[in-house]
């Protein structure tokens, strides 16, 4: 079978701009390496440049790793001043070699996309580790790449990669990717985005510090039924816009978009469901303890205060120390023959 790819190159060093001047421009318009034309090529291409300034237009999805890599090394180690210029997109291994520049210019309607890498592999499961093991190597040296440039840390760096991190020009100018951003262009390139998440221009943010905006708060009861009602309310509706769309006759657009699976989306409503009440149940459960807790110190209370009003009423028989005792005079008895002899005696 011929190969459809086989002049087509990726890259292009236009001849008079090669050939005379201290400069030349390289145009890097394409998808790198699946045309049959490896970064072999272009290193002979720009060795044979002489050390002459160039400067790199950029306007790419990203392409294979190594070959990749290959062409960043070989910008990074070049003798002329190196300029890049962003000009539409800058995806996956498209931004190593942009990084490659000893100054980075972005227009601003141009993308920055970052993410980890990825690869398709058929096999047993050492087969499978084998290539897990590869990528992670592949990933370290992306990292590296980013972070000597940007000076961010490698957690965030790693979390921007695995999440796929859209970026703008001022996003990219503010991180640190690029020096400048420059007068916007028309883009007129188009690429196969299925292999990215392909996220909406609203979505298209920064992404790393996802995390760090999250704290932890307290949910009561009404709270989290109002939150869950929300994302039941999302669900159900995309799941209804999903069957509509399955209703209405096909219209053959230019990109195709991906299919709603809406009995995933309602999969994912009965979990959430069940999470709801299962939390429900727990706030239920802790309420009922706390009752039971309460009335337990009622009890409490009310015994003590008996025990208290009970002493209260038992009454003092104590008496002082130096309290003088009473004394009762006892009556005499009447003595008749005193009487009788004394009256004699008279």
């Amino acid at each position: 079978m011929e190969n459809l790819y086989e002049n087509k190159s990726w890259y292009a060093i236009p001849n008079i701009e090669a050939k005379s001047g201290k400069s030349t421009h390289i145009h890097i318009y394409d998808e790198i390496g699946v045309h049959g034309v490896t970064a072999k090529s272009f290193l002979e291409d720009l060795k044979d440049l002489k050390g002459k300034d160039i400067t790199v237009h950029i306007n790419s999805a990203g392409g294979d790793v190594f070959q990749g890599q290959a062409i960043y090394s070989a910008l990074k180690s070049y003798t002329g001043k190196v300029t890049v210029k962003i000009e539409g997109l800058a995806a996956s291994m498209a931004t190593i070699i942009a990084l490659a520049g000893d100054r980075i210019e972005m227009t601003a309607n141009s993308l920055f996309m970052i993410h980890s890498p990825m690869s398709n592999v058929f096999g047993n499961k050492s087969q499978m580790r084998r290539q897990i093991n590869a990528l992670e190597k592949v990933e370290s040296t992306m990292l590296n790449v980013y972070s000597k440039r940007t000076k961010m840390s490698d957690d965030k760096i790693n979390l921007m990669m695995e999440t796929e991190t859209w970026l703008s020009a001022d996003e990219a100018l503010e991180l640190g990717f690029v020096d400048e951003i420059i007068g916007a262009v028309k883009v007129v390139a188009k690429y196969d985005m299925t292999g990215f998440t392909n996220k909406s221009a609203e979505d298209i943010l920064t992404t790393f510090n996802v995390n760090e905006q999250k704290t932890e708060t307290k949910m009561n009861e009404e709270t989290m039924k109002n939150w869950f009602t929300e994302i039941k309310n999302l669900i159900i509706g995309k799941a209804e816009e999903a069957e509509n769309a399955a209703q209405e006759p096909a219209v053959e657009t230019e990109a195709k978009t991906p299919e709603v699976d809406v009995d995933d989306l309602k999969a994912q409503l009965s979990a959430m469901t069940e999470e709801r009440d299962a939390l429900s149940q727990k706030l239920s459960t802790q309420k009922e303890k706390s009752n039971e807790s309460k009335e337990d110190f009622k009890t409490q209370f009310e015994t003590m205060a008996q025990r208290i009003a009970k002493l209260e009423a038992t009454p003092s028989v104590t008496l002082a120390e130096n309290e003088p005792s009473v004394k009762t005079d006892k009556p005499q008895q009447k003595d008749e023959w005193g009487d009788f002899a004394r009256s004699i005696l008279k």
